[in-house]
């Protein structure tokens, strides 16, 4: 990061206050300050409500410096892939659900056609990635019983 910043890289942004840093990633400033304090009260209480993050990570933004850094898309994701259902549930060829199995992200297939719209859209996998994981996980507990 030292390095980064020695060479004046446009992709990363550093300031003393959430507010400032917002607005030179050109964000609204209450909404950024908004996520934060969100994102700290999980600290506090231990638990990531919005991506279950192990809370021996949580550790909470408070003291400056306070740093941005933007993302590139390196990997796109594949086409093709695991066949799936809505639950994430891994279904076999003739669309019967395997039970206790699930796939999620790159690995299951069905999100894409013959295509990836990567201009507009770079970046889609990630966030299909983090939400198949979170609907994969919430349908094992309730095929475990729990």
């Amino acid at each position: 990061m030292k390095k980064a910043l020695e060479k004046k890289n446009p992709d990363i942004a550093v300031a003393d206050t959430i507010e400032e840093l917002a607005r030179q990633i050109k964000v609204k400033p209450s909404v950024l300050k908004a996520t934060v304090d969100q994102y700290n009260r999980f600290c506090e209480n231990g638990c990531d409500e919005v991506f279950a993050k192990e809370p021996k990570y949580l550790w909470p933004i408070k003291k400056p410096k306070f740093y941005a850094v933007k993302g590139h898309t390196v990997f796109l994701g594949t086409l093709g892939g695991i066949k799936i259902n809505h639950r994430m549930e891994v279904v076999d060829t003739e669309e019967k659900v395997i039970p206790g199995l699930y796939a999620v992200g790159i690995d299951a297939g069905g999100l894409y056609g013959d295509s990836y719209c990567f201009l507009p859209a770079s970046g889609t996998t990630l966030g299909f990635a983090v939400n198949s994981g979170r609907i994969a996980a919430r349908n094992a507990l309730s095929y475990i019983g729990k």
